[in-house]
């Protein structure tokens, strides 16, 4: 084996690494990508809500699939828990977790959004951090949070909201 074929491979391993390195780090753009259209969604979503209270008034924000699959199960189904909110006359805001950032209102009490990205709790997230955008502007006082979920509860009155 000569000097030069040592050298031809070191640089063909050097291409491969950095084959490697493109294709990691183009993963990792989509993700970053993904997260930030996520955040901006969260963003617009908490806006609605904050324009809600602004208009006097006080909103309740529901754990949708909590409310539906966790341990105390007060609908059977979206189409049940939507009606349930409906039927309350409040005005509510139903979180699910789910693959689209998809947001709509029912009626004019009654908004249903999905989180869109990855990972866990994401519903949980975006209650949390809606409740601190509220509490940062004083209007946490008008936010109740309805769940059957003692940690979400617990950090939602740490945050200065009702549970």
């Amino acid at each position: 084996m000569s000097a030069q074929d040592v050298i031809l491979g070191a640089r063909v391993a050097h291409v491969r690494e950095l084959r490697a390195e493109v294709e990691r780090l183009k993963a990792e753009n989509a993700a970053l990508r993904e997260a930030a259209a996520s955040l901006r969604a969260h963003f617009d979503l908490a806006l609605l809500a904050a324009a809600d209270l602004r208009d006097g008034g006080e909103l309740e924000v529901w754990d949708g699939w909590n409310l539906i699959l966790g341990s105390v199960k007060e609908a059977r189904g979206r189409d049940e828990l939507v009606a349930r909110a409906q039927a309350c006359g409040r005005r509510v805001w139903i979180v699910f977790d789910g693959p689209d950032e998809a947001v709509g209102r029912v009626d004019a009490r009654v908004r249903v959004s999905y989180t869109g990205g990855t990972g866990e709790q994401r519903a949980d997230r975006l209650i949390c951090d809606f409740v601190r955008m509220a509490a940062f502007l004083g209007l946490a006082d008008r936010v109740t949070v309805r769940t059957h979920d003692k940690a979400l509860l617990a950090q939602i009155r740490r945050l200065g909201g009702a549970g």
